[in-house]
């Protein structure tokens, strides 16, 4: 589409020039010299223009800060991430440079707002940041562009799907901080509340997350596995057609990297599903050459 969009202004711009000096009739020699340089550069300029919309909006780039992306985390981000972020621990040099550009990347195009008296930190804005960067750290990076605006409450979200309506993430900051008191316990409510709105994302975005063969196998294996569970009497879902398949990828996600053991051991073909569409293995028995 953009291509297209570039070649229409530029040819319909040589087609002005080309037109331009019969005008009103005029001889094309009486026209200023600046008219002439405006006529020549415009259709480059046009093109280039476009070029770089369509070049930021792919990558998730904000068009007037472009020059904020060129910077580096600064060195109290990255010692938060150092001390506070378990994931980011476990990685290579070369994987931190990676992380720490797109961490830099969600905070320059997210914004962040409290509400209940709650003062942002710095270690809010980078934990929730490097949180969402760990589900698709495997991948292509994304980075919510659906959802331009983070709440930062004191109370607990007690519908999560709201957010899914309003275009913004909601987050209780002490239920978020807990999640992080223990990496083996399940439970982590900023890895559930991160995959869902990636989940809403795959919905919203035109763009292409996840492979959608590989998607529709985690979503099949998912189908089985809840009807059995419907079936046993013990879900809050009388049929399959109830279930919130957003909640469910987002508690599959915190599963995965919370309890990889566990979640290995009792449904490894869906352990191995979900593995390959975010192209990452906590227990490392997968190996995924490259990020796409």
């Amino acid at each position: 589409m953009s291509r297209f969009f570039a070649t229409t202004i530029l040819v319909g711009s040589i087609h002005f020039n080309s037109h331009a000096r019969y005008y009103g009739g005029r001889d094309p020699h009486q026209y200023p010299t600046y008219v002439w340089y405006i006529a020549v550069l415009l259709p480059f300029v046009l093109t280039a223009f476009v070029t770089i919309y369509y070049y930021c909006k792919v990558h998730e780039y904000k068009f007037w800060k472009l020059w904020l992306y060129t910077q580096n985390l600064n060195d109290e981000r990255q010692e938060i991430l150092k001390e506070k972020f378990p994931y980011y621990k476990k990685l290579s040099q070369n994987a931190r440079h990676e992380f720490r550009k797109r961490v830099h990347h969600f905070l320059i195009n997210k914004e962040f707002i409290y509400y209940d008296g709650i003062e942002v930190t710095e270690e809010m804005k980078v934990m929730i940041a490097a949180t969402s960067i760990q589900l698709l750290f495997g991948r292509e990076a994304y980075y919510l562009s659906c959802f331009d605006k983070i709440n930062i409450t004191a109370t607990d979200v007690t519908d999560p799907n709201t957010f899914g309506h309003a275009k913004q993430i909601d987050i209780c900051w002490e239920t978020f901080a807990a999640g992080y008191s223990s990496m083996t316990d399940g439970y982590n409510p900023g890895l559930k509340i991160m995959a869902m709105a990636l989940s809403l994302e795959y919905q919203f975005s035109q763009t292409g997350i996840f492979n959608r063969q590989t998607f529709k196998t985690f979503d099949n294996l998912y189908k089985v596995q809840a009807e059995k569970y419907i079936q046993s009497g013990k879900s809050k879902y009388k049929n399959y057609n109830q279930v919130d398949r957003d909640e469910y990828f987002a508690v599959a996600v915190e599963y995965f990297f919370e309890r990889p053991e566990h979640f290995n051991a009792h449904q490894p073909e869906m352990y191995l599903a979900l593995s390959k569409l975010l192209r990452q293995d906590p227990l490392g028995m997968y190996k995924y050459k490259k990020m796409e």
